[in-house]
Formats: structure tokens, sequence, C-alpha cells
């Protein structure tokens, strides 16, 4: 599989997890245009990683643009944010103009399944989870966000395609990986976290490890992941692609003094 088709099957991945977003917490929803697809999440109104905007064609969403503008300022959003892709050059010039900002520019990646150098669990203690609020807490606290952001996003279990895997040292849960099984044949990688007591013993490596290794056995044949620039060498060393760096360009309106 060539990396335009590796990438097309992370641009699926991501409309995955933005389908996740629009409804595992109260309120949340999704909004759907022509070529345009949209998370809203009320619960989470100054996170701009769970109110996503994800297009096929600049076009559809520059002629639509104050449609979503007003849907998210009705539903009390004040940050959300537009992926773009590596490749676009005209887009980041169009949001500026709206006000928006480059806030983060995760690496694409993929692989087809049999690239992958996967390392045994040894002995990893981990077991399969559907407790999504867990998976939450365990990446607010290894990220260090302050609430609300993943637990109160997350906080009820998604399409059945979705599976969660915790991993525990000394008998305390603190790694967690999440995947997505695509009936294209995808395993798109999401919510890969440890806790800062527990770093330093391949427990995030090893998890996901586990992770690729079941969702292969369901059948998927590729794998793909939005990973931050310091973690790409991570995942290229276990034979991810770096297909090129996206850009998530955030509108934020400020909060008004009381």
């Amino acid at each position: 599989m060539n990396n335009q088709e590796l990438y097309a099957r992370v641009r699926a991945s991501l409309v995955q997890e933005c389908v996740l977003f629009g409804s595992a917490s109260p309120g949340a929803r999704l909004m759907r245009a022509p070529g345009v697809l949209a998370s809203i999440v009320p619960a989470t109104p100054d996170r701009s990683m769970f109110n996503w905007v994800i297009y096929e064609h600049r076009e559809a969403l520059l002629e639509q643009y104050q449609t979503f503008v007003n849907a998210y300022e009705e539903a009390g959003v004040r940050a959300w944010t537009v992926w773009v892709d590596p490749d676009d050059n005209i887009m980041p010039a169009a949001l500026t103009l709206h006000g928006h900002k480059l806030d983060s520019q995760p690496v694409a990646m993929a692989a087809a399944m049999h690239e992958l150098i996967l390392p045994p669990p040894d002995d990893l203690d981990w077991r399969p989870i559907y407790d999504l609020r867990l998976v939450a807490q365990i990446n607010d606290q290894a990220y260090g966000f302050p609430p609300p952001a993943f637990e109160a996003a997350l906080a009820q279990w998604p399409d059945k395609a979705w599976y969660a895997y915790l991993a525990y040292l000394q008998g305390e849960a603190v790694g967690t990986v999440m995947i997505y099984q695509g009936e294209n044949g995808d395993c798109g990688v999401t919510g890969v976290a440890t806790l800062p007591q527990a770093r330093g013993h391949g427990i995030a490596t090893r998890l996901l490890a586990v992770a690729l290794r079941e969702s292969q056995a369901r059948g998927a044949t590729t794998t793909t992941l939005q990973a931050s620039p310091l973690g790409a060498s991570v995942y290229a060393a276990l034979g991810y692609r770096n297909l090129g760096v996206m850009g998530m360009w955030e509108r934020r309106r400020v909060r008004s003094s009381p």
C-alpha cells in the first residue's frame, strides 16, 4: 500500500475519532454538511482537541464556514479547530483571515501491519477495558489536563468498533490505548497515555503492541495514528511511516469577565 492510500486511511480514522467526540458525552453532537464533518462538545467548551472540523475539500468548508461558527457559538463552545492536510498550502491563509491560529502540528503516521516491529508483552500486566471514564482519567493525569477535558468528553462507551486496553503496574492502572477497528481494515490508534510515575518501563509501547496484535487477529491490515512531534520517533521505531505534518488551526473566543 502506497503512502497516498495510507494517508486516506489516516483521514478516515480521524473521521471516526470526530464521531467519537461528537457522541460520547451529554450534549455532544455531530454537525454534517456536504464535504464537512464537525464534533460539537459543549462539555469541554474551551478544549479544541475535542471540538473538531474535518473537511474533504477546502471549498466545502469555506463556503459553509459561518454556519459552523454559529453552531459552535450557539453551543457555548469557545475553542474549536480545523484539521489541515500536510500538502494544503491554501487553507492556512484562509483560516488565518478568519481568526484561526496554528495550535498544534501532529504527524500523520501509518503502516501495513506486516511492516511493524512489535515488542513482546513480556511481563506486562494488561487487560481489555470497557470503562471509558477510567481511560479518560488516565489520559487527563498523564498529560496534566485540568478539567474539563478527557473525562468530560468521554463519558459513555462509543461504537462497538472501539476497543480499549489498560496496563497495570503493581496493581495500579497506569497506561491506556484505544483503537478503532475500521471496516476498511485499518486499526486507528488514539488515547495512548502512561502516568508519569510509571514511565520508563516501556508500558505504552508494549500495550500498543498488544492492541495491534489483537486488531490484526480481527482482520486489520493497516494501522494509523496522529503523533506528537516528540512521539513520532517512538512510532517510527515500530515501523510506522511519517506521512507528513498536519495542522490543527484553532479559533478561540476569549471568555468574557464576570
